[in-house]
């Protein structure tokens, strides 16, 4: 599969869970800017069910920008 800017998909698939494989970072920030989807679902256990098969530098997102409710981020 082909390596797309995270941005992009994450547009794709709306109010979904994505798990992407991280392919390029920005040097300085460290932020995931391109990688390609490994699994998306509407439902978050999923994606850490799959999660656990990789052993490479995975990316766990929400596709939009505000969580559902009942969720939060912490950094």
């Amino acid at each position: 599969m082909k390596s797309q800017p995270i941005n992009q998909i994450r547009k794709r698939f709306r109010r979904e869970w994505l798990l992407i494989a991280v392919d390029r970072m920005n040097p300085r920030t460290k932020v995931p800017m391109e990688g390609h989807l490994l699994a998306h679902s509407p439902h978050r256990d999923e994606i850490h069910t799959a999660m656990l098969r990789w052993k490479r530098l995975t990316l766990v997102t929400y596709s939009d920008d505000r969580l559902p409710a009942g969720y939060a981020t912490a950094f």
